[in-house]
């Protein structure tokens, strides 16, 4: 699925692509991975990403891959809006060089049909991935979580090509795009960020319960 497709995730039961990597004649890739979460609610992931900090908890992420986090113009724990600035390994034995990157974080209604999201049960982290430092986003990222009754599921979204310039949003000429997926948005890149991935939601998926419950001393679930 693309992009343009994101409403589907709203449907219940799953697709017919959930974990792997789907490439497209146009350059573009799909990248996703499905996480099950026992015991643990879509409220702590949302809280999760509000909490998280510097380089000791994006550590806890995935003690391996992570090296460094900061955060710009994020506001009393809000992370829609901000911008989280990390240093990470994308799989260290496969890849072993420190990628400096950045997600502009976005409001879910900006994803995904308004009325649908607002009716579904779970929560959408929903952000734009690029470089450090580099003025234009290589795609769309979500972390689609929705509640079940052993806890919640995970299906992770990056859908990479989509190349637009990081302040206005508004997508980089043709022949800019295809230069940017030509070297951002390789087989390499997506292989390596599948595994990546798979890893860190499964690291979260132990810790938060018992973390978000430590922290916030709510114990509802």
């Amino acid at each position: 699925m693309k992009f343009s497709e994101a409403n589907d995730l709203l449907k219940p039961g799953y697709l017919s692509f959930e974990t792997g990597v789907a490439s497209y004649p146009d350059g573009c890739k799909t990248v996703a991975a499905l996480t099950r979460m026992p015991h643990c609610r879509a409220k702590m992931v949302h809280w999760w990403f509000g909490w998280l900090g510097g380089d000791d908890q994006y550590k806890l992420w995935h003690p391996r891959d992570h090296v460094a986090s900061a955060w710009k113009n994020r506001v009393n724990g809000n992370y829609i809006g901000a911008v989280h600035l990390v240093e990470e390994y994308l799989g260290r034995d496969a890849d072993p060089v420190v990628h400096s990157l950045q997600v502009n974080f976005d409001d879910p209604h900006e994803f995904f049909d308004p009325v649908g999201y607002d009716a579904f049960d779970g929560v959408a982290i929903c952000g734009r991935p690029g470089a450090k430092g580099v003025p234009f986003t290589i795609g769309h990222m979500c972390h689609f979580v929705r509640n079940t009754d052993y806890g919640c599921e995970m299906r992770t979204r990056f859908w990479l090509g989509d190349v637009k310039d990081a302040a206005t949003k508004e997508l980089v000429p043709d022949t800019v795009a295809a230069e940017v997926r030509a070297v951002a948005v390789n087989d390499a890149f997506c292989a390596h960020l599948l595994q990546h991935s798979i890893e860190e939601m499964g690291y979260l998926a132990d810790l938060l319960p018992v973390l978000y419950r430590q922290v916030t001393e709510d114990s509802s679930f």
